[in-house]
């Protein structure tokens, strides 16, 4: 089934308009007036404006996906560093590795990271005389790693803001924007209907437009948001 577009409503309401205008003496009587125009083209501009940031919103998301899969990338890196420290440091099997969780296997999740910095940073206070001796590492290891478990978190909370809240709402004002704009067209057609219902001539040249608002779209219609998914 096909469904209006940005771009086809766009086109809808410049013939409309225009046709509106012409018979604007017959249909202004019921409420197709010079000021209903202005605010149908003034709702055009919102619908546009509205689907401009649902796009721009998209966009960001996807952008702030990547950005924490790089910063998770740059925090296990870190990590890996100091276990290989700890390694080096403690023999195999003694409990100070656990506190390194050393050997505890990484499921790509963004917590399970934050988790691991928080334990590493203890542990590396408790053992740090033998790691800066033994292990091959120095004191920038541990901060790095701070500096980007920081970075993660904050790339991790925007993204989570923008799946859950900034995109979703975005895409239902522009949903919105668009009933709106419709809504505004078929009222004139409703006028048109009940203007010219014995002039099929006249009512003909408006119900050939309402096909335009199903033109072929450059963007794809914003679609509902789906349910967030329960972390």
């Amino acid at each position: 089934m096909a469904h209006p577009t940005p771009e086809g409503l766009a086109q809808e309401e410049g013939a409309l308009c225009v046709l509106a205008t012409k018979h604007l003496s017959e249909l202004q009587k019921r409420g197709v007036t010079s000021a209903f125009l202005t605010d149908y083209a003034a709702k055009l501009q919102n619908m546009q404006d509205a689907v401009a940031a649902h796009t721009g919103k998209t966009s960001d998301k996807k952008q702030l996906t990547v950005g924490e899969l790089v910063a998770k990338g740059e925090l296990l890196a870190d990590i890996r560093r100091i276990q290989g420290g700890a390694k080096r440091t403690f023999p195999k099997g003694s409990p100070q590795l656990k506190e390194f969780y050393v050997g505890d296997k990484y499921n790509q999740s963004t917590a399970l990271l934050g988790k691991w910095a928080t334990g590493i940073a203890k542990a590396w206070e408790k053992y740090k005389t033998d790691l800066l001796a033994k292990g091959n590492l120095v004191q920038d290891d541990l901060d790095t790693m701070g500096s980007n478990a920081s970075i993660l978190q904050s790339a991790d909370s925007s993204q989570e803001n923008a799946k859950r809240i900034d995109a979703p709402e975005a895409t239902t004002a522009a949903l919105k924007a668009m009933a709106d704009v419709e809504a505004a067209a078929d009222f004139i057609y409703g006028a048109a209907e009940a203007e010219y219902a014995k002039k099929p001539e006249a009512l003909g040249e408006f119900v050939a437009l309402r096909p335009l608002r199903y033109a072929v779209e450059r963007h794809r219609k914003p679609s509902p948001p789906p349910q967030a998914a329960k972390s």
